[in-house]
């Protein structure tokens, strides 16, 4: 049975901490692009929130998905909307570990350097 992703990235993209956090077990491993991992929910949100603040807003793209076990590999294109009124659309792979029916472990691998050029 496939997991179904779209909820979570749904909730990314309303960005809402709260409702995102509910998709990740309390202490999730979670890592932006270059970033160093926040772990838990107190870290990932400061994270998320600290963030969202530089864009105006984004949407994701999912273009494919592959499982293997407990692990989901899901290629996105992710449209950010910039400060300045711009957009801008990049590519980006995320590698979720689930425990569960919740994430434990989300690796983001994404060049954001188009977002802020």
């Amino acid at each position: 049975m496939a997991r179904d992703i779209a909820p979570i990235f749904a909730d990314i993209d309303g960005m809402d901490a709260d409702k995102f956090l509910s998709h990740l077990t309390p202490d999730v491993r979670f890592r932006f692009a270059n970033m160093d991992p926040a772990l838990g929910h107190a870290a990932v949100k400061e994270g998320v929130e600290g963030f969202w603040t530089t864009i105006a807003g984004l949407t994701h793209h999912v273009l494919k998905v592959h499982e293997l076990g407990d692990t989901v590999i899901a290629q996105i294109d992710v449209e950010y909307r910039r400060l300045d009124g711009k957009s801008v659309t990049v590519p980006n792979c995320d590698v979720l570990i689930f425990d569960g029916d919740k994430v434990r472990d989300w690796q983001i691998y994404i060049d954001l350097a188009p977002v802020f050029a």
